[in-house]
């Protein structure tokens, strides 16, 4: 089943940029690591109802062309690119979505600035549908909390997801087999082309 929104996904050009900009604007930053592979890194703004923002950067955008699925939102110049929903039985999760699973579920992981190594695993949906998570290490190990998750600008989680899609109709629809299953309520509306459009944050 689905436990909730785990958390939202900003590509960005410069992640040492983007958190000295969103430090700035009174968020708690924790630096998150290398991606297996080394192709992205990334840094953390963990909140206080256990989601986080994901900042995320290509080390190698060449690289990245044609095969990883956030390449043409850094090829834009980087925005809302996608949220991750948390899985606590991703294969159970996988069987019953059946045909909305656009990518079977792959292990991956990060390393930690530390030189802890986490895991999860992630399956793919049909877009602008989510990616769903599951982890294969203890989750408190990749998501900010405690003193890390609290911002003075006053942030405490994520109120609303808002889905771009050019079939909006079908999308919503789509969406209604995920809050069968326990995802949170998010936004559908029409947009020309299919991803996040907006991330409202509460206060």
């Amino acid at each position: 089943m689905i436990a909730g929104l785990d958390h939202v996904v900003l590509v960005v050009l410069d992640l040492e940029r983007a958190v000295a900009d969103h430090r700035t604007r009174g968020f708690t930053v924790i630096p998150g690591g290398v991606h297996a592979g080394g192709l992205t890194h990334n840094a953390l703004v963990g909140f206080a109802d256990g989601s986080y923002l994901e900042l995320i950067a290509f080390a190698d955008l060449e690289r990245a062309r044609g095969t990883h699925r956030w390449a043409p939102v850094a090829e834009r110049g980087g925005g809302w690119a996608d949220f991750a929903l948390l899985s606590s039985d991703l294969t159970q999760d996988v069987a019953a979505l059946g045909e909305l699973v656009a990518r079977p579920p792959e292990d991956a992981g990060r390393t930690r600035p530390d030189g802890l190594r986490i895991a999860w695993r992630a399956a793919g949906l049909v877009p602008p549908l989510p990616f769903l998570i599951e982890d294969l290490t203890a989750r408190e190990l990749r998501v900010p909390g405690g003193e890390a998750a609290r911002h003075a600008n006053g942030v405490r989680g994520v109120e609303r997801v808002l889905v771009g899609a050019r079939e909006p109709r079908i999308t919503a629809d789509r969406y209604a087999t995920l809050r069968g299953r326990g995802a949170p309520e998010v936004e559908v509306r029409q947009a020309p082309r299919d991803g996040v459009v907006e991330v409202r944050f509460a206060r």
